[in-house]
């Protein structure tokens, strides 16, 4: 492994744990296993790394997921969004700690916002194609549920957790013709 990703690594760890302002430079330098002046030499500032490591997540995430977002089974693709807080939570723990603890930062919001949007107005459509009634409606709560479910997620270890997705299925696709 490189430097350059041990600081990632590092990064990622204590900004999830710690929270920005509660981590220091040298205590990702010393988590990583590398000297502060290297960690300044590959990021310039604590405030770089982290707009690096917000930037290169979502990139990550965006790229893994791409699939969902080109779904024409309206089904199909309730299903996914619905899979979606598992899987990332499962690939990306760290970077969804970190995300979540600086969620206030404007450049998380930014990026959050970049990520949500066409899941937003994809399942819009998908409620409308299926005939659910108030598709605006239906999508907001079930994305208000999804955020909920991810957050829960990353912090707690309830088994019944992993059963939620599967009653959220059938809640949302209930009375739905599974031909739609």
């Amino acid at each position: 492994m490189t430097s350059h990703s041990k600081i990632e690594q590092a990064a990622l760890q204590l900004f999830g744990e710690r929270g920005y302002d509660s981590t220091s430079t040298l205590l990702i330098a010393k988590g990583a296993g590398v000297s502060e002046a290297l960690l300044f030499k590959y990021f310039l500032s604590k405030e770089k790394l982290f707009e690096y490591l917000i930037k290169q997540g979502f990139r990550r995430i965006v790229e893994a997921n791409r699939g969902i977002l080109t779904e024409k089974n309206p089904r199909v693709l309730v299903e996914n969004v619905i899979d979606l807080p598992y899987k990332l939570v499962h690939d990306e723990p760290d970077f969804w700690k970190m995300q979540d603890k600086e969620f206030n930062r404007p450049l998380v919001q930014k990026y959050f916002q970049r990520f949500m949007s066409p899941i937003d107005s994809l399942l819009k459509q998908a409620f409308t194609d299926l005939g659910t009634p108030s598709p605006d409606m239906t999508t907001q709560l079930l994305l208000l549920l999804i955020q909920s479910l991810w957050r829960n997620l990353l912090y707690e270890h309830d088994p019944n957790l992993q059963q939620l997705g599967a009653h959220l299925k059938r809640t949302y696709l209930q009375g739905v013709s599974a031909a739609k």
